[in-house]
């Protein structure tokens, strides 16, 4: 059986503060957690390739120490066996945490495996990204949905996706549908540079 891609993030496994600040329906961090371990072990099987867009676990106020203690134990219960983690903000460094995924870098770019189309993932939006004007597509998180997708940008984390994961083809196929722009303001702003340059040679021109 062919693997599939799945692509989730900030799940701040243990974070209680994460329930206020991102108005999560759980009773406690550890409601929370077993939800979230739930929904991954529900849809990602044992197979399948995960990618986490940041945020994974924490922060914990105790100390780095205690919040890789808790990523090992969320870890060990993901039956995932792939993971690829991108570095989001309370992302511990060190070997121990990195050591719980296949692979973890600041971004990646690759294509899709069933479409061809290139895909950049980061913790962080992007207004702007390699292969834009092309049709390429960006997935992000760390906003929890605050923040307007703009063009072929999808917010992944759980905050948008029902605390679930989401097939990596379902997210290719809703960007597909959305029109390929260029960032917002991009011309307009080169026109009133260009504006603002020539005004400032006519002055000089004309003080001389």
């Amino acid at each position: 059986m062919a693997r599939t891609i799945w692509i989730s993030g900030d799940t701040h496994f243990g974070d209680a503060h994460a329930l206020a600040l991102f108005q999560r329906p759980f009773a406690d961090a550890a409601a929370m957690d077993a939800a979230l371990v739930e929904a991954l072990n529900q849809s990602v099987r044992k197979r399948d390739l995960l990618y986490h867009i940041g945020d994974f676990c924490g922060p914990f106020a105790e100390g780095r120490d205690v919040q890789v203690d808790h990523a090992e134990k969320i870890r060990r219960a993901i039956r995932c066996k792939s993971i690829r983690l991108v570095c989001g903000n309370h992302d511990p460094k060190g070997a121990r945490f990195k050591s719980l995924f296949d692979k973890v870098r600041d971004q990646y770019s690759l294509r899709a495996e069933h479409s061809g189309e290139r895909l950049l993932l980061s913790h962080y939006p992007l207004r702007a990204w390699r292969g834009q004007m092309g049709g390429a597509m960006h997935l992000y998180g760390h906003t929890h949905g605050a923040l307007e997708e703009l063009g072929r940008s999808m917010d992944v984390g759980v905050d948008c996706w029902n605390y679930s994961p989401l097939r990596l083809s379902h997210a290719i196929d809703l960007l597909a549908a959305r029109p390929v722009s260029a960032p917002d303001g991009w011309v307009r702003r080169q026109k009133l540079r260009m504006g603002a340059v020539g005004a400032e040679g006519s002055a000089a021109d004309h003080g001389r």
